[in-house]
């Protein structure tokens, strides 16, 4: 694949002067476009890179690449091979530390374990939730401008 056609080949870094320069990249694999773009553009705001996938098929190949992330949020529902629950697991066997949030507007799957967001979301809280599981302080959010 060409990288021109793949939009997870370039990690934004928007917002890297207010997160310490090791925070985690996130994963947002989100097959919704508008949603994708809504909650990266958050995650960017607060100063995290992300790279963004429209499918489990594409993150995976991603991690594979050896790209650094420290947390995937992924939605469950998508299309492709593989669903989010698989991505979760996949993600579990191969890379252990990697952290998975998962969401959906259903249920949490019974077989998916860790963090869960449904649907609707408020960005926000998907920000705090990531902070947490990060150790990223909230002192280290953007300022506003004066």
């Amino acid at each position: 694949m060409s990288n021109s056609l793949n939009p997870w080949s370039k990690v934004l870094e928007s917002g890297a002067a207010q997160r310490p320069s090791d925070s985690p990249a996130v994963m947002v694999v989100e097959d919704e476009f508008l949603i994708r773009i809504m909650i990266a553009d958050e995650l960017r705001a607060a100063g995290y890179e992300v790279l963004e996938c429209g499918t489990a098929d594409e993150a995976i190949d991603v991690l594979r690449s050896g790209i650094s992330v420290g947390v995937i949020f992924t939605d469950i529902r998508m299309p492709g091979s593989m669903d989010g629950a698989s991505l979760a697991r996949t993600v579990r066997q191969e890379f252990p530390a990697l952290k998975v949030v998962a969401t959906s507007c259903e249920q949490q799957p019974v077989t998916l374990t860790g963090q869960f967001v449904p649907k609707p979301y408020n960005p926000r809280s998907v920000v705090h939730l990531i902070d947490a599981l990060t150790g990223v302080s909230a002192r280290c959010a953007p300022q506003a401008s004066r």
